[in-house]
Protein backbone atom coordinates (compact mmCIF):
# COMPACT_ATOMS: atom_id res chain seq x y z
CA UNK A 1 0.00 0.00 0.00
CA UNK A 2 1.27 3.46 -0.81
CA UNK A 3 -0.62 4.97 2.13
CA UNK A 4 -1.11 3.60 5.62
CA UNK A 5 -4.71 2.46 6.08
CA UNK A 6 -5.31 4.74 9.09
CA UNK A 7 -4.17 7.84 7.19
CA UNK A 8 -6.71 10.45 6.11
CA UNK A 9 -5.19 10.17 2.64
CA UNK A 10 -6.17 6.50 2.39
CA UNK A 11 -9.20 6.66 0.11
CA UNK A 12 -10.18 5.70 -3.42
CA UNK A 13 -12.70 8.47 -4.14
CA UNK A 14 -10.51 10.35 -6.61
CA UNK A 15 -11.43 9.58 -10.22
CA UNK A 16 -7.93 10.37 -11.54
CA UNK A 17 -6.17 7.31 -12.90
CA UNK A 18 -2.86 7.59 -11.07
CA UNK A 19 -2.93 8.17 -7.31
CA UNK A 20 -0.76 7.35 -4.34
CA UNK A 21 -3.71 7.15 -1.98
CA UNK A 22 -3.44 3.54 -0.87
CA UNK A 23 -3.16 1.51 -4.05
CA UNK A 24 -0.45 -1.11 -4.44
CA UNK A 25 2.05 -0.10 -7.13
CA UNK A 26 4.15 -2.84 -8.78
CA UNK A 27 7.05 -0.43 -9.14
CA UNK A 28 7.19 0.05 -5.37
CA UNK A 29 6.55 -3.63 -4.62
CA UNK A 30 9.48 -4.56 -6.86
CA UNK A 31 11.78 -2.29 -4.87
CA UNK A 32 10.64 -3.88 -1.61
CA UNK A 33 11.21 -7.35 -3.09
CA UNK A 34 14.70 -6.45 -4.32
CA UNK A 35 15.63 -4.96 -0.96
CA UNK A 36 14.36 -8.07 0.85
CA UNK A 37 16.42 -10.34 -1.41
CA UNK A 38 19.57 -8.30 -0.75
CA UNK A 39 18.88 -8.30 2.99
CA UNK A 40 18.42 -12.07 3.26
CA UNK A 41 21.19 -13.09 0.86
CA UNK A 42 23.82 -10.57 1.94
CA UNK A 43 23.40 -9.89 5.64
CA UNK A 44 22.68 -13.31 7.12
CA UNK A 45 19.83 -14.42 9.42
CA UNK A 46 17.33 -11.71 10.33
CA UNK A 47 14.96 -11.55 13.28
CA UNK A 48 12.22 -9.71 11.36
CA UNK A 49 12.29 -11.59 8.02
CA UNK A 50 13.34 -14.91 6.51
CA UNK A 51 12.75 -17.05 3.43
CA UNK A 52 9.10 -17.44 4.46
CA UNK A 53 8.66 -13.67 4.26
CA UNK A 54 9.99 -13.51 0.72
CA UNK A 55 8.04 -16.59 -0.37
CA UNK A 56 4.80 -15.01 0.86
CA UNK A 57 5.58 -11.68 -0.84
CA UNK A 58 6.44 -13.30 -4.18
CA UNK A 59 3.36 -15.55 -4.10
CA UNK A 60 1.06 -12.59 -3.43
CA UNK A 61 2.82 -10.59 -6.13
CA UNK A 62 2.39 -13.44 -8.62
CA UNK A 63 -1.36 -13.52 -7.97
CA UNK A 64 -1.47 -9.77 -8.62
CA UNK A 65 -0.12 -10.39 -12.13
CA UNK A 66 -3.41 -11.90 -13.28
CA UNK A 67 -6.91 -10.48 -13.60
CA UNK A 68 -8.64 -13.72 -12.66
CA UNK A 69 -9.23 -12.78 -9.01
CA UNK A 70 -11.32 -9.65 -9.58
CA UNK A 71 -12.06 -9.59 -13.31
CA UNK A 72 -12.50 -13.26 -14.15
CA UNK A 73 -9.89 -13.01 -16.91
CA UNK A 74 -6.80 -15.18 -16.73
CA UNK A 75 -4.15 -13.63 -19.04
CA UNK A 76 -1.27 -11.93 -17.18
CA UNK A 77 -1.78 -8.22 -16.76
CA UNK A 78 0.40 -5.61 -15.07
CA UNK A 79 -0.80 -2.05 -14.71
CA UNK A 80 0.11 0.96 -12.62
CA UNK A 81 -1.73 0.41 -9.37
CA UNK A 82 -3.75 -2.42 -7.85
CA UNK A 83 -6.56 -2.18 -5.33
CA UNK A 84 -4.95 -3.83 -2.28
CA UNK A 85 -8.23 -5.23 -0.92
CA UNK A 86 -10.36 -6.03 -3.97
CA UNK A 87 -7.56 -7.14 -6.29
CA UNK A 88 -8.46 -5.22 -9.47
CA UNK A 89 -6.22 -2.85 -11.43
CA UNK A 90 -7.48 0.61 -10.53
CA UNK A 91 -5.94 2.41 -13.50
CA UNK A 92 -7.36 -0.07 -16.01
CA UNK A 93 -10.92 0.22 -14.69
CA UNK A 94 -10.72 4.00 -14.59
CA UNK A 95 -9.22 4.10 -18.08
CA UNK A 96 -12.05 2.01 -19.52
CA UNK A 97 -14.81 3.37 -17.29
CA UNK A 98 -15.46 -0.05 -15.70
CA UNK A 99 -17.47 -0.11 -12.43
CA UNK A 100 -16.97 1.02 -9.77
CA UNK A 101 -15.60 3.80 -11.92
CA UNK A 102 -18.27 4.50 -14.61
CA UNK A 103 -17.88 7.74 -16.47
CA UNK A 104 -14.15 8.00 -15.85
CA UNK A 105 -12.98 6.42 -19.12
CA UNK A 106 -10.35 8.42 -20.95
CA UNK A 107 -10.39 6.52 -24.25
CA UNK A 108 -11.68 8.05 -27.43
CA UNK A 109 -12.09 4.69 -29.17
CA UNK A 110 -11.18 1.02 -28.92
CA UNK A 111 -8.10 1.77 -31.03
CA UNK A 112 -6.84 4.43 -28.66
CA UNK A 113 -3.07 3.91 -28.08
CA UNK A 114 -3.69 3.42 -24.36
CA UNK A 115 -6.43 0.80 -24.75
CA UNK A 116 -4.02 -2.12 -24.21
CA UNK A 117 -1.99 -0.46 -21.50
CA UNK A 118 -1.08 -3.05 -18.90
CA UNK A 119 -0.28 -5.84 -21.34
CA UNK A 120 3.21 -4.36 -21.66
CA UNK A 121 3.54 -2.19 -18.57
CA UNK A 122 6.87 -3.52 -17.29
CA UNK A 123 7.33 -1.79 -13.96
CA UNK A 124 7.05 -4.96 -11.95
CA UNK A 125 10.50 -6.57 -12.55
CA UNK A 126 8.74 -9.83 -11.65
CA UNK A 127 11.17 -11.96 -13.69
CA UNK A 128 14.10 -10.40 -11.85
CA UNK A 129 12.57 -11.22 -8.47
CA UNK A 130 12.05 -14.83 -9.55
CA UNK A 131 15.59 -15.30 -10.88
CA UNK A 132 17.47 -13.41 -8.18
CA UNK A 133 15.20 -14.39 -5.27
CA UNK A 134 13.33 -17.67 -5.81
CA UNK A 135 16.12 -19.21 -7.94
CA UNK A 136 18.74 -17.12 -6.11
CA UNK A 137 21.23 -16.48 -8.92
CA UNK A 138 23.85 -13.83 -8.11
CA UNK A 139 26.98 -12.99 -10.12
CA UNK A 140 30.36 -12.35 -8.49
CA UNK A 141 33.75 -11.65 -10.02
CA UNK A 142 35.17 -15.19 -9.90
CA UNK A 143 32.07 -17.30 -9.34
CA UNK A 144 28.32 -17.17 -9.29
CA UNK A 145 26.15 -17.90 -6.31
CA UNK A 146 22.92 -19.88 -6.11
CA UNK A 147 21.06 -18.87 -2.96
CA UNK A 148 17.36 -19.75 -3.42
CA UNK A 149 14.85 -17.97 -1.19
CA UNK A 150 12.15 -20.50 -1.84
CA UNK A 151 9.86 -22.89 0.00
CA UNK A 152 8.99 -24.63 -3.28
CA UNK A 153 9.69 -28.35 -3.38
CA UNK A 154 10.94 -28.03 -6.95
CA UNK A 155 11.80 -25.53 -9.66
CA UNK A 156 13.67 -25.48 -12.96
CA UNK A 157 15.42 -22.55 -14.64
CA UNK A 158 17.31 -23.26 -17.85
CA UNK A 159 19.71 -21.44 -20.16
CA UNK A 160 20.18 -18.37 -17.99
CA UNK A 161 22.89 -16.37 -19.74
CA UNK A 162 25.46 -15.23 -17.19
CA UNK A 163 28.80 -13.78 -18.29
CA UNK A 164 28.74 -15.64 -21.61
CA UNK A 165 27.84 -18.93 -19.90
CA UNK A 166 24.50 -20.75 -20.09
CA UNK A 167 23.49 -21.72 -16.55
CA UNK A 168 20.72 -24.26 -15.89
CA UNK A 169 19.43 -25.13 -12.42
CA UNK A 170 17.05 -27.78 -11.14
CA UNK A 171 15.87 -28.04 -7.54
CA UNK A 172 13.98 -31.18 -6.58
CA UNK A 173 13.68 -31.77 -2.85
CA UNK A 174 12.86 -35.49 -3.04
CA UNK A 175 13.66 -36.33 -6.66
CA UNK A 176 10.03 -36.87 -7.69
CA UNK A 177 9.52 -33.80 -9.91
CA UNK A 178 12.34 -34.33 -12.43
CA UNK A 179 14.62 -37.20 -13.44
CA UNK A 180 17.88 -36.04 -11.87
CA UNK A 181 17.42 -37.24 -8.30
CA UNK A 182 16.96 -35.19 -5.14
CA UNK A 183 18.89 -31.97 -4.56
CA UNK A 184 20.00 -28.83 -6.39
CA UNK A 185 21.65 -29.61 -9.74
CA UNK A 186 23.80 -27.28 -11.84
CA UNK A 187 24.65 -27.34 -15.56
CA UNK A 188 27.01 -25.00 -17.41
CA UNK A 189 26.77 -24.94 -21.18
CA UNK A 190 24.74 -28.14 -21.06
CA UNK A 191 27.35 -29.98 -18.94
CA UNK A 192 26.34 -31.20 -15.50
CA UNK A 193 28.92 -29.84 -13.06
CA UNK A 194 27.55 -30.84 -9.66
CA UNK A 195 24.73 -31.36 -7.20
CA UNK A 196 24.03 -30.75 -3.54
CA UNK A 197 21.36 -32.18 -1.28
CA UNK A 198 18.68 -30.07 0.38
CA UNK A 199 19.05 -28.88 3.95
CA UNK A 200 16.67 -29.08 6.89
CA UNK A 201 15.84 -25.83 8.67
CA UNK A 202 12.94 -26.77 10.91
CA UNK A 203 12.52 -23.27 12.34
CA UNK A 204 11.76 -22.04 8.80
CA UNK A 205 9.95 -24.92 7.07
CA UNK A 206 9.14 -28.59 7.79
CA UNK A 207 10.63 -29.81 4.51
CA UNK A 208 14.02 -29.40 2.87
CA UNK A 209 15.29 -26.07 1.58
CA UNK A 210 17.66 -25.68 -1.39
CA UNK A 211 21.32 -25.38 -0.36
CA UNK A 212 23.47 -22.32 -1.03
CA UNK A 213 26.14 -22.88 -3.67
CA UNK A 214 29.19 -21.12 -5.07
CA UNK A 215 30.11 -22.26 -8.59
CA UNK A 216 33.08 -21.17 -10.70
CA UNK A 217 32.26 -19.95 -14.19
CA UNK A 218 34.29 -22.75 -15.75
CA UNK A 219 32.43 -25.36 -13.68
CA UNK A 220 35.59 -26.76 -12.10
CA UNK A 221 34.58 -25.84 -8.57
CA UNK A 222 31.23 -26.18 -6.83
CA UNK A 223 30.98 -25.64 -3.08
CA UNK A 224 27.95 -25.76 -0.83
CA UNK A 225 28.35 -23.22 1.97
CA UNK A 226 26.48 -22.33 5.13
CA UNK A 227 23.70 -24.78 6.02
CA UNK A 228 24.29 -26.78 2.81
CA UNK A 229 27.85 -27.78 3.69
CA UNK A 230 27.04 -31.41 4.50
CA UNK A 231 25.21 -31.93 1.22
CA UNK A 232 28.00 -31.01 -1.18
CA UNK A 233 29.22 -33.26 -3.96
CA UNK A 234 32.73 -31.79 -4.51
CA UNK A 235 34.08 -31.76 -8.03
CA UNK A 236 37.30 -29.83 -7.54
CA UNK A 237 39.31 -27.62 -5.17
CA UNK A 238 37.31 -25.65 -2.63
CA UNK A 239 36.79 -21.92 -2.74
CA UNK A 240 38.71 -20.08 -0.08
CA UNK A 241 36.61 -18.86 2.84
CA UNK A 242 34.99 -15.52 1.99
Amino acid sequence: RTTERRSACYNFSNSAQCNWNGGSWPYETSKVGTALINLLQTYGPQSAADVTTFDRLLTTYAVAHTRSHADGISPPHVDEDLHPDDGYWITRRKLHGIPPWPGTGGLGSARHPLSARGTHYFHSTFNDLVLSGLVGLRAHAKYFEVYPLSLATSFCATRLRLRAVDVSLVWDSDGSAYTHGPGLHVWLGGRHVGSARGVSVLEVAPGLLPPRLHVSYDGERLVAIGRGEAGVVPIGPRFEEE
